[in-house]
C-alpha cells in the first residue's frame, strides 16, 4: 500500500519545498505560506473550492508570504555571512525582471525587498522603463545590463535625475 510518506520521499518534497510545501497524512499537497508561523492550505481542497465558484483551470495561485519569506531569508543569509567573515562591504541584491515580469510579482519584490535595499536589473529598454517606473527604494541599485544603444544609455543616465542608482554594465567594448 502506497503511503503519503512514500510520495513525499519519491517527489523529494522536503528538498524543493523548503518547508513551504508538504504532504498531509491524507496524501494531499499542503502549502505553508508562513512556514510554521501560520496555517496550512490543502491545495486539492482549494482547487475544488475554486471549481465550485466557477473558476476554470488552469489557475495560477501565488502566495505572497512565500516570496516575502524567501527575500528575507536570502538577505538574512548574506547578513550572517557578512558578520561571520567580517566583510566590510554590504549585500546589494537585485531582481532581474526578465525572470517574471508580472506587475504584481515585481511590485511585491520591491515592497518586500525595500527593507534590505533590493533593486532591479534591466536587460532591455522596455525593462529599464518598467524598472524606472516601479523602483523607488532609496539606495537600491538599478543594474543596466544587456544590449545598450544610445537611447538605452541616455535613459540609464537620466535615471540619476529621478533619484535612482543606475549601474551600467559594460560587457562588450564595441
Amino acid at each position: 500500500e502506497w503511503t503519503p510518506r512514500q510520495s513525499s520521499d519519491l517527489y523529494r518534497v522536503p528538498n524543493w519545498g523548503a518547508g513551504f510545501f508538504s504532504i498531509s497524512e491524507e496524501g494531499s499537497m499542503l502549502v505553508h505560506p508562513r512556514l510554521s508561523d501560520g496555517p496550512s492550505i490543502d491545495l486539492p481542497k482549494l482547487a475544488n473550492e475554486l471549481d465550485r465558484r466557477g473558476l476554470r483551470r488552469p489557475i495560477l495561485i501565488r502566495f505572497s508570504d512565500i516570496l516575502a519569506s524567501s527575500i528575507e531569508g536570502l538577505a538574512g543569509s548574506f547578513e550572517t555571512a557578512i558578520e561571520e567573515h567580517e566583510y566590510q562591504g554590504r549585500w546589494r541584491g537585485v531582481y532581474p525582471i526578465k525572470v517574471n515580469q508580472q506587475a504584481k510579482v515585481v511590485q511585491e519584490i520591491i515592497e518586500f525587498g525595500a527593507p534590505f535595499g533590493v533593486g532591479l536589473e534591466a536587460g532591455s529598454k522596455p525593462e529599464l522603463l518598467i524598472d524606472l517606473a516601479l523602483l523607488d527604494t532609496p539606495d537600491a541599485l538599478l543594474i543596466c545590463n544587456g544590449y545598450k544603444d544610445r537611447a538605452y544609455v541616455e535613459t540609464a543616465l537620466l535615471a540619476q535625475r529621478l533619484g535612482r542608482n543606475p549601474v551600467i554594465v559594460i560587457d562588450r567594448y564595441n
